[in-house]
């Protein structure tokens, strides 16, 4: 399978926000899940372990780009740390500009998602290859409702055509930096990539996604994430 992968390819790793719900010292990106070891270590290290990857950027604050380096410098890859923007896609911007020419698909991961699998980021690779926007999602396993602010039941969409994204997302980078040209400064109202290339009219095409694959946000959401380590 890792023939047919586009190389060399490229990962954005977004890790400039300010985990206010996981009421943290840190960014949640550089908490440790276990002594020595951070999200971005972690997930640094899987992403090393697919064949063809040739850069790295990690977006997040000033105060945090030694810490950043330094999770490079222990994956042994060669990439870079830049400051990330005010909302998530303007960091996603500021890390695309950064990628060296050649790069046949850039992946734009958010580093609270620890447990990414080498699995997982070939199908998207792969994906990406194929049809040139390519995200994972999981089945959505509740019933979804769509209400009014005042919390009155608009309508019941039919779960069967519902999936829950996540990331790795991948994208040929003349795409995805054609849709946030194209977008301009309307990405900053959306909440994912691949809502920046839908919006500038692009396809994007779903790929399976993984349950593990789950994003650290709450203090439950750390804790699990520790159980997990521990149980392994």
């Amino acid at each position: 399978m890792s023939r047919n992968l586009p190389r060399p390819w490229a990962v954005v790793v977004v890790a400039a926000g300010r985990s206010k719900r996981l009421k943290a010292r840190v960014p949640k990106p550089f908490i440790e899940i276990v002594p020595g070891r951070n999200m971005i270590d972690m997930s640094l290290s899987v992403f090393r372990k697919v064949p063809g990857l040739a850069f790295a950027v990690v977006v997040t604050r000033p105060v945090f780009f030694e810490k950043a380096l330094k999770s490079l410098s222990r994956a042994g890859v060669e990439g870079a740390v830049v400051e990330g923007g005010a909302q998530r896609e303007d960091s996603v911007l500021r890390g695309l500009l950064v990628l060296p020419e050649g790069v046949k698909a850039v992946l734009i991961h958010d580093a609270a998602r620890p447990f990414v699998t080498p699995d997982l980021i070939r199908r998207v690779l792969k994906g990406t290859g194929r049809h040139g926007a390519c995200v994972p999602g999981v089945p959505v396993k509740d019933t979804v409702k769509e209400i009014t602010p005042t919390g009155v039941v608009v309508r019941t969409p039919e779960r069967s055509r519902l999936t829950a994204v996540q990331t790795p997302q991948g994208f040929r980078p003349a795409l995805i930096l054609g849709a946030f040209l194209k977008v301009g400064r309307k990405r900053a109202l959306l909440t994912d990539d691949a809502a920046v290339t839908e919006a500038a009219g692009y396809r994007v095409r779903v790929v399976a996604g993984d349950p593990r694959n789950f994003k650290v946000t709450t203090p439950e959401d750390l804790a699990r994430a520790r159980q997990v380590l521990k149980s392994r």
